[in-house]
């Protein structure tokens, strides 16, 4: 399994692109073999995901619906950024390739 696909079973969503980007702005190597060394920085872009998500409006075409849940993105970005113990003590947290964001559990 590649970084790519380690991070395509952590999500619903299907945009290769923000995938690899995400992957990219944590200097991952997509296409690389996962391993368990690599497992904080894969994480660390699905985090960086769900907060992009955040941001993305509801969606509907046909049957085809799609919401976001802000507030179990926010959760599950937190527990991410927690494991890790990447959560910040100060008022704000950067997140590459999309800058900084409030610490405020509200908000994020």
């Amino acid at each position: 399994m590649t970084n790519l696909e380690a991070l395509q079973s952590m999500l619903e969503y299907k945009n290769d692109d923000l995938l690899m980007k995400a992957l990219t702005d944590r200097s991952v190597n997509y296409a690389a073999t996962y391993t368990k060394a690599g497992q904080k920085s894969v994480e660390m872009a699905a985090a960086d995901i769900y907060l992009i998500l955040t941001s993305h409006p509801t969606f509907k075409e046909n049957s085809r619906f799609i919401d976001y849940s802000k507030k179990a993105l926010l959760s599950l970005r937190r527990e991410i950024l927690r494991k890790w113990d990447e959560l910040p003590s100060g008022d704000t947290i950067t997140t590459p390739g999309i800058g900084n964001a409030t610490t405020n559990p509200a908000v994020w």
